[in-house]
């Protein structure tokens, strides 16, 4: 697969299990960017699943155009894009910021003794459906290592009060989310629910939650494309606008 290139940075994706991909640039240029807490130095960023690491290098990228300090951390029980994704961090333009650890989620979050600002994750989603013929890829796509309840207890757990916890998901998985979610104190407050076609009904959804704070909901819509075959919609082109090199 050799690299891909983004503006400010490729990624290698030789060996890690899930490669570059639309789900995963769009979360990294959607998500909010929290705050620098009182106290702090620095925003504590956790990208969960990290795979190449495309997310946290774009959270990096977007933090130091936004003036602020952080320590971002990319986290894959998959040891080969673990591997793969701190060799992108080591030649990036943030490595100082950035670090990467072949370790569930789970065991992350036991040993965490800092708060998170920050949990963002492409996660597995698929729970019953035909698992694809590489293992490791396999494992990436589906729940069977990290199921959504254990997503959502384990990103509550280590958020700081309100923090911020955004994911994309397949619209079919947008109820029961949202429901283990506010079971969890985790509060939905942005929904962007994503079509690959201007017109057509939605096949993904981003989803940003509140550590223990519930409030209103700030709903919004994308379309990838105006129509088979066509241009990148206006609202695409702007979102991604300063990672693809096409824009």
């Amino acid at each position: 697969m050799g690299r891909f290139f983004f503006k400010q940075f490729s990624v290698k994706q030789d060996i890690s299990a899930m490669k570059v991909n639309t789900d995963g640039v769009l979360l990294g240029a959607w998500c909010s960017l929290p705050a620098i807490p009182a106290g702090e130095s620095s925003v504590k960023v956790l990208d969960v699943g990290t795979g190449t690491g495309v997310i946290a290098l774009m959270v990096a990228q977007r933090l130091q155009s936004a003036g602020l300090m952080a320590s971002i951390t990319g986290i894959d029980s998959d040891i080969p894009s673990a591997e793969e994704a701190r060799e992108n961090f080591r030649e990036s333009l943030w490595s100082d910021s950035l670090k990467s650890f072949p370790v569930s989620f789970k065991e992350y979050q036991m040993k965490l003794a800092e708060k998170i600002d920050l949990v963002v994750s492409n996660p597995p989603y698929f729970n019953n459906s035909l698992k694809a013929p590489c293992n490791r890829r396999s494992n990436a796509r589906h729940t069977d290592n990290l199921s959504f309840s254990e997503l959502i207890e384990c990103s509550s757990k280590i958020l700081s009060p309100g923090g911020l916890f955004s994911v994309i998901l397949p619209k079919e998985a947008e109820m029961e989310f949202v429901s283990i979610a506010n079971s969890n104190s985790l509060f939905l407050s942005r929904i962007c629910r994503v079509s690959t076609i201007n017109g057509e009904n939605e096949r993904r959804v981003m989803m940003e939650f509140v550590k223990g704070i519930a409030g209103s909901i700030n709903e919004e819509r994308l379309s990838v494309q105006e129509s088979p075959n066509g241009s990148y919609t206006s609202r695409y082109r702007t979102l991604t606008g300063d990672f693809y090199l096409k824009f």
